[in-house]
């Protein structure tokens, strides 16, 4: 089940990565605008959004009585590859263009986040079982990050089919569900708060979680939604501005999947190496992911060096998520991963949204974008700036807490 988990992720990467690829063809072949092509794609990610929580409950009440969790994720599945195969079939057959084909694509993308929303929580909990110390969660975060570097490298393949690269992911979905049929779950073992009760101890009970309590996760989830509508606003972007400098759909088409190939890769070496090299210097760290991003957002502004720009913020991007998600759950005693979730849900916020006002802002003209490159990149330093004070500050005074316990031992 675990080999299902991590494909099911990799497609998610993919077919993220493998429809930013293809805005340019989707908007000259339905005659859309980029602002009216955003509207279903926002759409799916509100949706996905929406039921995510859902399906984590329904999954955690099944896992917890001990039921079989396969019986939901082969329906998933199922729902995944309607949704995929009804959103390539009216791109690809369908004779319907402008506002009709605008409404059946938003059907198609709302079974999208209906039934994608799922994914992710059930291969984490399928990851996370006799998983004490995390060492194979962090394979979902792997899987998609080589979805998302291995889709533009799709789009090269020597097929004369424009969506190739949607019709090879959903071949994948069909063999993760094929997977799963063959499955069988793994013994569930107790949680370990669960055995205690049984043994008579006795457990203190949690105060309740406050967000707004913490100051620190506060900021974080701010520079969450930030970061995502940056990231999720250069992504969509990118191939209708290199729509119109080359006028040509295949050549922006090609330029997006190198750029997003690049950004890809940037992130995972960004990640694995950069990271873990400058996380234990946390001013010298916080110097370099900002570098980072004011010389890529100057050189993308300035349309200067495409590809170095990209590399860049991507780099910066892709440490500052791992970087202060990690601060705010060590600043949490008792709600460790309600603190993840609600990062979580300002990542989603910002995907939400990010394509949409990218869209409008094309409409007004292409400086009004860049102009809002430049103000969410000095947003994103400022809240940057105010975790470190505030995590700095908050390290101080557990050091002399712990000194003071100490002092009257």
């Amino acid at each position: 089940m675990q080999g299902m988990a991590v494909l099911s992720c990799w497609v998610l990467g993919a077919l993220q990565g493998a429809i930013l690829i293809l805005i340019p063809k989707m908007m000259l072949q339905g005659q859309l605008t980029a602002l009216q092509l955003a509207l279903p794609l926002s759409l799916g990610t509100l949706i996905f959004m929406a039921f995510c929580g859902q399906w984590g409950h329904l999954l955690d009440k099944r896992f917890s009585a001990k039921q079989s969790l396969l019986v939901v994720v082969k329906w998933v599945l199922l729902g995944f590859i309607i949704s995929q195969l009804s959103f390539i079939l009216l791109l690809q057959y369908s004779q319907l263009t402008g506002t009709l084909l605008l409404f059946a694509l938003c059907v198609s993308r709302v079974l999208h986040g209906i039934f994608c929303s799922a994914i992710t929580p059930s291969a984490q909990l399928s990851l996370s079982r006799d998983d004490i110390k995390g060492e194979r969660l962090v394979w979902s975060s792997i899987a998609t990050n080589v979805g998302r570097l291995t889709a533009p490298l799709l789009t090269f393949v020597p097929i004369n089919n424009d969506y190739f690269s949607l019709w090879f992911i959903l071949t994948v979905t069909v063999c993760a569900l094929l997977i799963a049929c063959f499955s069988h779950d793994s013994k569930q073992h107790l949680d370990p708060a669960f055995t205690a009760i049984n043994h008579g101890k006795v457990i203190a009970p949690t105060p309740l979680f406050s967000f707004f309590s913490q100051r620190l996760l506060v900021i974080v989830c701010i520079s969450a939604l930030l970061l995502s509508l940056f990231s999720s606003q250069l992504q969509f972007s990118l191939g209708p501005l290199l729509l119109a400098q080359y006028n040509s759909a295949n050549l922006a088409t090609e330029m997006t999947a190198h750029l997003l190939f690049a950004a890809s890769a940037s992130a995972l070496i960004s990640l694995f190496i950069v990271y873990r090299l400058l996380s234990r210097y946390p001013a010298i760290f916080l110097m370099t992911i900002s570098t980072a991003l004011i010389v890529g957002c100057c050189l993308f502004v300035l349309q200067q060096q495409l590809m170095l720009a990209v590399i860049l913020i991507s780099a910066a991007l892709s440490m500052a998520p791992a970087w202060y998600t990690a601060l705010a759950m060590h600043a949490s005693q008792f709600h460790k991963a309600r603190t993840s979730a609600a990062v979580s849900q300002g990542h989603t916020l910002g995907n939400a949204f990010g394509g949409l006002v990218g869209g409008a802002l094309l409409l007004l003209g292409e400086q009004s974008l860049l102009v809002s490159f430049i103000l969410l990149t000095s947003c994103m330093l400022a809240t940057w700036f105010a975790i470190y004070l505030q995590a700095s500050r908050s390290t101080e005074r557990t050091a002399v807490l712990d000194k003071l316990s100490s002092g009257s031992v």
